[in-house]
């Protein structure tokens, strides 16, 4: 009876068209581990590399930009921040957010 009326063919390109471009701009960096579970040294690099060229930092953007679980992504900005990259803005129990420290 009703239903929907089945797109044209321009539609269906125009809509493939779209979400390849979509997909060709998000790119994630491929992140590695080592024996032990750990992020590898090149893995963090590119991590610290893009890090510094963000406003502020919470896990959730780390994890989706990544691809790395929540807790992996919770563990790397704590030890950005041992390691003097990031210092911490708002810490709570839900989302810390951290943002890169500027050196002059």
């Amino acid at each position: 009876m009703g239903g929907r009326k089945k797109p044209s063919i321009s539609q269906l390109e125009k809509k493939a068209r779209k979400t390849s471009k979509g997909k060709e701009e998000k790119k994630k960096v491929e992140m590695t581990l080592n024996a032990s579970g750990e992020l590898t040294q090149v893995s963090m690099d590119a991590i610290i590399k893009e890090v510094k060229k963000m406003k502020y930092v919470t896990p959730y953007i780390l994890s989706s930009k990544f691809g790395i679980k929540m807790s992996r992504a919770k563990k790397v900005l704590k030890t950005l921040e041992a390691q003097g990259i990031l210092s911490a803005y708002d810490l709570n129990h839900r989302v810390p957010i951290y943002v890169p420290v500027r050196r002059k």
